[in-house]
């Protein structure tokens, strides 16, 4: 008996509305019964990249090559962002890259994106030659500009980043491209020492960004969320979970160095990078809604099973790794319930320099706080709060680390965490290893505390916010 064909439009509804998991399921249907069909593959494949399941992603973006898609080299593209974002797999990022360049030799995000791998892998000439390639094909491009502006600024010549972004915003055909070019000339600016003018781009570049945003922030939805995770995960004994694998979670703030202390604690131990692993917010962001009281056990129960599976999947087995994925502060209730034995590290540093770092960088759309001095502040009280509280439920599990100390001082300070973390050894310097950071330059040079206490160039400016910092959290004056 041969059985009833599917339809396509369940399958149309599905991806509209972002039911990823439900449109999987009727393409994996869909593709046994219709195999030649190229862009059922390429629909499988992109909803199991939004389930973070990268193998299966690509089987089935091959299956779309060997039927035969229209513009393969968007199949490579979306496959070289699940080896790079994903499976963090450098040489096949690559490699599917230059497969999709060499099919379309304009395809200019393409270009993009392999100039980003290679600032993700510390290349700054081949990130150039990328970038380069990208404005042969799309001259006015801002995004290509404010990189190699930035590549400038790491090899000490700001001058010559800032007259490149200034002439390319005499051309910027977007909104996005002007908030690049903004961005890219105030940190050239600050560079060169000539602060105001700096100050006044990156108030420029955050309010183009802020206006053309998907995402308002709203600092009541934020009041919101942490409350709901105070009353969610209250103060309780954890309960006794024993698991192969020994995450130690990097949680903050944005900018507050997570980068550098991930790099210099695999230097003197070895414990394996995991960078910002993505699985926690993708998890909260699909069954978040659904827990309760009532339901927190089994919910910490799939998630400890689903990460554990996913970490293991990217880092190729590792069973102790670092996770910096900083937000996952707010998901230390169920952390600790999923992996009971979890090593957390709080690093902190002066807001203020957090701040200013943050007003100073583009961010996705979803950092909707980054943008404006009165809503950092307000996000920062309500980070601290919620700390305050896992602190008060998971005491000493929670290990801070101060980021002045670890530029001040990092052989006594990393010793120290080294020990309290329970981790031995001497690591190898990290090779092809992906960093993705806003600071991709930053975090490659020797350690220094040049940063430390940057806001006194902007005191000017800033200089309301920095007193209500220093009133509220006096431990930052030292």
């Amino acid at each position: 008996m041969t059985e009833p064909t599917l339809s396509p439009e369940p399958i149309g509804r599905a991806l509209q509305t972002g039911r990823f998991a439900e449109a999987a399921a009727l393409l994996k249907a869909w593709v046994d019964q219709h195999p030649d069909d190229a862009d059922g593959w390429f629909n499988l494949g992109f909803c199991l990249r939004q389930l973070l399941q990268a193998e299966p992603a690509l089987e089935a973006y091959r299956h779309a090559l060997a039927a035969g898609i229209t513009e393969p080299e968007q199949v490579h593209l979306n496959i070289a962002a699940v080896q790079a974002e994903v499976l963090h797999d450098v040489a096949g990022a690559r490699a599917s890259l230059h497969a999709a360049l060499a099919l379309e030799p304009g395809f200019v995000l393409a270009w993009q994106n392999l100039g980003q791998l290679e600032e993700d892998v510390g290349d700054a000439a081949a990130a150039r030659a990328a970038y380069e390639a990208a404005l042969r094909h799309a001259p006015g491009l801002g995004r290509a500009h404010a990189r190699i502006a930035g590549i400038d600024v790491f090899e000490g010549r700001a001058a010559a980043g800032l007259a490149r972004v200034e002439q390319a915003a005499a051309l910027a055909a977007t909104p996005d491209d002007l908030t690049e070019l903004s961005f890219a000339a105030a940190n050239a600016l600050d560079a060169l020492g000539r602060y105001d003018e700096a100050f006044t781009h990156a108030q420029d570049a955050n309010r183009l960004q802020k206006g053309s945003t998907r995402l308002l922030h709203r600092q009541a939805d934020v009041t919101a969320q942490i409350d709901a995770m105070i009353r969610l995960f209250p103060r309780e004994p954890l309960p006794e979970a024993e698991t192969a694998v020994a995450p130690i979670f990097i949680c903050g703030l944005f900018r507050s160095g997570s980068t550098l202390l991930e790099t210099l604690l695999h230097r003197l131990t070895g414990v394996t990078m995991g960078g910002e692993l993505a699985y926690t917010p993708w998890f909260m962001t699909q069954y978040g809604a659904h827990i309760a009281p009532a339901t927190v056990a089994d919910a910490a129960a799939r998630f400890r099973a689903d990460y554990a599976s996913f970490a293991q999947g990217v880092l190729g087995g590792a069973s102790v790794f670092t996770d910096k994925r900083l937000d996952n502060f707010l998901y230390l209730g169920l952390i600790k319930r999923a992996f009971p034995a979890a090593r957390i590290v709080h690093i902190l540093r002066d807001p203020i320099d957090t701040f200013l770092s943050m007003y100073f960088l583009p961010f996705a759309d979803t950092l909707t706080y980054a943008n404006d001095f009165d809503d950092m502040l307000h996000y920062y009280r309500e980070y601290r709060r919620l700390m305050a509280h896992w602190a008060d439920c998971f005491g000493e599990d929670i290990v801070p680390v101060r980021y002045e100390a670890l530029v001040g001082n990092p052989e006594a300070t990393l010793t120290d965490l080294a020990q309290r973390l329970d981790l031995a050894g001497a690591g190898q310097e990290a090779g092809d290893q992906i960093i993705r950071t806003a600071s991709v330059w930053q975090v490659r040079q020797p350690v220094h505390a040049r940063s430390r206490g940057r806001w006194r160039n902007y005191a000017a400016h800033i200089g309301e916010i920095a007193a209500i910092l220093r009133a509220e959290y006096p431990e930052f004056s030292e």
